[in-house]
């Protein structure tokens, strides 16, 4: 299959870049005009100057889309037809936000408006708990998407939070779900059980080990204190949730770009309807963006690019993702998701094989991270490209504090362009001999994302412009970024492994590494019983 990255006009624009590489950025970002490399929009800002690029290579890049058909397949995302070929699915997460797709737009819009009505009866108190006692806290029970996209934007929006506390649980060890649980009155705490399909087997789980929570304290009213969030209503109820609890989303949107539905459950009762509409309205207006301007003046269309050429033009294999900001601290783990599982694919749509797919995406919050990874980014064998995520205005009282780490932000995006040469290391009275310790190459590129300050509706525009920019980078890869398979596989052989952890059961037909693993695993969960 002939990729975007497979044509004559993507090896001129490699050709040029890597010319700019060889360069350096150091005499790059002395030349005149340097600074207009950057598009904004309503108080988010995308700073791409320390990037391997140019006005020749992004008009290059502008050949590239016109052959990857940019604006039709961008066209295809924003009516919601099918742009998962593999299985032959739409794809309507923008439909969500109300930006496309009649249909689709309005029968989100009716299932959200479900969603909030019974958010604010929870939050009122119109909404009691089976014994007639307000709901004061909510567990969330979801694992990637159903958790991920929740759990960042209620950490994000920390400030706005008014409603019960929400808690959130993924992950099958039970101490995940035992320290959720702890502390809370069984009376006064509604579950929600986040699954698209109702079969996610550490859900589903963690789900019937909380119902059992539920009727040890109130028997057979537990049910009125559990409610689903589901592509799959019919199995919900089949589990045993009341009809008017389910709360539906279309089979069409992934899970990974499925905040924006009801599967925002928790935030619509955590932080209030009015926040997630506000976070919608910011996710909207960067869909209108992504369809309405021309690739040059794209964000999420250059942020693309640049990811796209790290990884293949410069043999960058992962990309860093650190947020300036405390209350981001968990926006690393949701584009880990929303990026490597969209792209990390060694097969085009066609079937055959692909030379490179998405980068290795990790990250940790500013400054952290600066006593912990920067080392290696800026003196170590590999480069590493970050994107530096900035919230410039905070809620805090302490704006020294906040000037304090927005210059550590700045200093690391220049060190890492610009280093520091032996020359300048001597001149400042370096002894000789330790002088090469202290010299950094540099050359290593960076690109600041900076927002305004951390409102929903921004953090809504930061959301969309990733999830756009996936898109992006599948079409220039050609590999489909809306299937998981090799997710999908992984849960059907646990689900075998797990009676060989029986130790009643014998270990047969594995390999002997795995025999010998699993007799031994067996034998302490037996002496833990």
């Amino acid at each position: 299959m002939e990729t975007p990255i497979s044509v004559p006009q993507w090896a001129r624009l490699a050709a040029e870049s890597s010319r700019l590489r060889q360069s350096t950025l150091r005499a790059l970002l002395d030349t005149p005009g340097r600074g207009q490399l950057h598009l904004e929009l309503d108080g988010l800002l995308f700073d791409f100057s320390r990037q391997f690029v140019s006005d020749a290579v992004l008009n290059l890049f502008g050949d590239v889309c016109e052959l990857s058909e940019f604006s039709s397949r961008r066209e295809v995302l924003w009516r919601g037809d099918i742009s998962n070929p593999t299985e032959k699915r739409a794809v309507t997460h923008v439909a969500l936000r109300g930006s496309s797709n009649d249909a689709a737009a309005t029968a989100a819009r009716t299932q959200r408006e479900r969603a909030e009505a019974f958010a604010r009866d929870v939050r009122s108190g119109a909404f009691p708990g089976a014994t007639g006692r307000r709901i004061t806290h909510v567990v969330n029970i979801g694992i990637g998407g159903s958790d991920l996209g929740p759990a960042m934007v209620y950490r994000a929006l920390a400030s706005w939070a008014s409603g019960p506390e929400c808690r959130f649980v993924s992950n099958i060890d039970p101490v995940d779900l035992d320290r959720a649980l702890h502390g809370l009155d069984p009376q006064t705490t509604l579950v929600i059980v986040s699954s698209k399909t109702m079969t996610t087997s550490e859900t589903m789980h963690n789900a019937s080990r909380a119902r059992a929570w539920l009727e040890a304290s109130i028997g057979d009213s537990a049910m009125a204190h559990m409610v689903a969030s589901t592509a799959s209503p019919d199995a919900a109820v089949q589990w045993g949730v009341s009809g008017e609890h389910v709360f539906g989303f279309a089979d069409s949107v992934g899970g990974r770009f499925s905040v924006s539905s009801v599967i925002g459950l928790p935030l619509m009762i955590g932080l209030g309807p009015e926040v997630f509409d506000a976070m919608l309205g910011g996710m909207s207006a960067m869909d209108t963006h992504f369809h309405e301007q021309s690739w040059e003046c794209n964000i999420p269309a250059v942020h693309a690019f640049i990811t796209v050429l790290n990884s293949t033009v410069h043999q960058m294999s992962s990309l860093a993702v650190i947020p300036y900001s405390h209350d981001l601290s968990r926006l690393p783990a949701f584009l880990q998701q929303l990026l490597m599982e969209s792209n990390g694919k060694s097969v085009a749509i066609d079937g055959q094989s692909v030379d490179a797919s998405s980068p290795i995406v990790w990250g940790e919050p500013g400054t952290n991270g600066q006593h912990a990874f920067f080392q290696l980014l800026h003196q170590g064998t590999q480069v590493v490209p970050v994107d530096f995520i900035a919230v410039v205005r905070t809620t805090s009282s302490d704006t020294a504090a906040q000037r304090m780490l927005l210059a550590n932000l700045l200093a690391q995006a220049e060190v890492l362009a610009l280093g520091r040469t032996l020359e300048e290391v001597l001149t400042e009275g370096v002894d000789a001999e330790l002088a090469p310790h202290k010299v950094f190459s540099g050359n290593r590129p960076n690109s600041i994302i900076a927002l305004r300050e951390l409102s929903p509706r921004l953090l809504g525009m930061l959301i969309a412009m990733y999830e756009h920019s996936t898109a992006v980078q599948g079409w220039l890869w050609g590999v489909n970024s809306f299937d998981q398979f090799g997710v999908e596989h992984g849960k059907v052989v646990a689900s075998r492994n797990i009676p060989l952890l029986d130790p009643a059961e014998g270990v047969t037909g594995l390999s002997a590494s795995f025999a010998k693993a699993c007799e031994i695993a067996g034998m302490w969960m037996r002496d833990n019983l």
